[in-house]
């Protein structure tokens, strides 16, 4: 089974040998319970990725395999592998991973699994990783995080207020693009490599859920 795969939003931003990947998984919660997005706040009333096209059958049984597969003694390994030969695709120049475009870090030992993946890359410039968490404290409390990995902390969870809004690489969603411009954030609603390579630390999204952004808590996070 291939771990990694690729949404619209990462095609469009691959370009020029540099490629985008994502591994994912389940939002919000799996099918046995698991809370995949331990921290999820006022954004589990909106999320995209509870809505479209990821409830499509397909989309969803692939996201729980995944889940399956993270958990599995060999998962550090697969990943591995998989990322290796991606790499020995000629199109490939460079890989920028991002981790989830549904569901978060689950557990300490799970985000341990990705840090140890990103330890078999250290020396290969070729490989970078990038993730949006709400995990704040898990993550701050870790220490420091390999210089490939990049973490995004998204506002709309439980720990919003262990947010640096001046140091952090950190998202909010916003109703409109005005809005999100007007606030000084960067738009990376329809382009990611505004994540992957770290563009700017205030990364803006425009809401683009299936309810319409008053319908949700969004409008009571903090922007």
């Amino acid at each position: 089974m291939s771990l990694l795969s690729q949404n619209t939003k990462m095609k469009k931003s691959s370009t020029r040998g540099v490629s985008v990947f994502n591994f994912t998984l389940p939002a919000f919660q799996s099918r046995t319970g698991l809370k995949t997005c331990p921290n999820a706040g006022k954004c589990a009333s909106g999320c995209y990725a509870r809505m479209g096209t990821y409830q499509f059958g397909n989309v969803k049984n692939k996201h729980e395999a995944n889940l399956t597969a993270s958990q599995s003694e060999n998962f550090v390994a697969d990943m591995i592998a998989e990322i290796i030969l991606n790499l020995k695709r000629p199109s490939i120049k460079n890989l920028k991973l991002r981790i989830h475009d549904a569901g978060d870090f689950y557990s300490l030992e799970y985000f341990q699994k990705w840090l140890d993946i990103m330890s078999a890359f250290k020396n290969d410039s070729r490989v970078t990783f990038y993730a949006y968490s709400k995990q704040v404290k898990m993550i701050q409390d870790f220490g420091d995080l390999p210089s490939s990995f990049r973490v995004i902390f998204s506002y709309g969870g439980k720990q919003d207020e262990l947010i640096d809004i001046e140091k952090n690489y950190h998202s909010k969603v916003f109703d409109s693009l005005e809005s999100l411009l007007e606030s000084g954030y960067v738009d990376g609603t329809l382009d990611d490599m505004i994540a992957a390579i770290g563009t700017s630390t205030k990364i803006g999204l425009v809401y683009h859920g299936a309810k319409s952004y008053t319908n949700t808590l969004w409008n009571k996070v903090a922007a």
